[in-house]
């Protein structure tokens, strides 16, 4: 189970949610399997999986138990253990055989006939899949003896066992399509090619998500991507120029953690110092103008608030503390 203290849980929710309610799926978050709280995060009934075919999840059966570990989450063998204890729970949740079960009947004899139209409590009909922003070294590598999990593609492993078991990486997913739902979770250099990609293609909504949970899990990186993204030639949608203006109102502090915003502050505060020292010599000029000399014409005024040049500015003045008349200033033309 996720950190109570870590916003990926939510945010992320929320989102494959909405992906699979729009692929025509029933889904349950936060679904209790045993007592103390112990739930699955997405469980994603699927009748027909022919919509998700092309998607990173096209390995889907009927019954899908998904669980989504973020950066502050890491996947452990205890994780791991309780993860499988659940879905195997949801064999055991099938209403109907707890009905029959409350009247003595037994409904699970050889001979009762089977119907593919309803949901099957049979672990050939689940899935389990695992998504993990923080690779698990220690299943996948260090004890794959005991777990069993195999490479069948960039960023995605398999486990052959009764309930088949999937564990997903997205920071080594492929930069395809049929990934794209799950990149959002990437970091590092993924997330950067997987932004820039975003922003070319005008995908919002994988932006939002990448906003939501990567300024968690890669901050530097979303940061200098928006950044970039403002000298980029590309055409951004409102919408997605909406994402963007949101970012800035939203995260400001999270700008000065970046080294090229920093150096690019730094050299405007220079020039916003300059600027007001020079300011502030031009009032003091033409301060000491208008009390030794006034009235003083406008055009002389207008030459002073005209320069820029802070040494010729000094100079005005120290013309001015010396000077017995105007003419004598340098500042009247002959």
């Amino acid at each position: 189970m996720t950190s109570s203290h870590e916003p990926f849980d939510d945010s992320t929710k929320t989102f494959y949610r909405k992906f699979f309610e729009d692929c025509g799926m029933v889904v349950e978050t936060e679904r209790e399997v045993f007592f103390r709280g112990r739930k699955i995060d997405l469980v994603v009934t699927c009748t027909d999986n022919n919509k998700l075919q092309n998607t990173v999840f096209s390995h889907f059966r009927q019954i899908n138990a998904i669980e989504l570990k973020g950066i502050h989450d890491p996947l452990t063998v205890i994780d791991y253990n309780r993860i499988m204890m659940r879905a195997w729970g949801l064999g055991a949740l099938k209403e109907e055989s707890e009905e029959n079960d409350e009247l003595g009947e037994n409904t699970d004899t050889d001979d009762a006939p089977s119907d593919d139209n309803q949901l099957s409590p049979l672990p050939s009909k689940r899935t389990l899949t695992i998504v993990c922003v923080t690779k698990p070294i220690k299943i996948l590598k260090q004890l794959k003896d005991e777990f069993k999990f195999f490479k069948i593609d960039e960023g995605i492993y398999y486990c052959e066992d009764r309930l088949p078991q999937w564990i997903i990486c997205p920071s080594e997913l492929a930069l395809v399509e049929k990934n794209y739902p799950l990149l959002p979770l990437a970091r590092g250099e993924k997330l950067k090619q997987f932004t820039s990609l975003c922003f070319r293609e005008g995908l919002t909504d994988y932006l939002r998500l990448i906003m939501d949970i990567g300024l968690y899990t890669d901050p530097n990186v979303i940061l200098q991507k928006i950044l970039e993204v403002t000298q980029m030639k590309v055409k951004i949608r409102d919408d997605t120029r909406l994402c963007l203006d949101h970012f800035f109102r939203d995260m400001p502090e999270e700008m000065w953690k970046l080294p090229t915003f920093k150096e690019v502050m730094a050299e405007n505060q220079s020039l916003w110092e300059l600027r007001g020292v020079r300011q502030g010599v031009q009032k003091t000029l033409i301060r000491q103008l208008r009390h030794k000399f006034a009235p003083i014409p406008d055009s002389v005024v207008q030459k002073i608030e005209a320069t820029y040049d802070l040494a010729q500015l000094d100079n005005w003045l120290d013309q001015v503390i010396a000077a017995d008349s105007l003419a004598n200033t340098g500042l009247v033309s002959h």
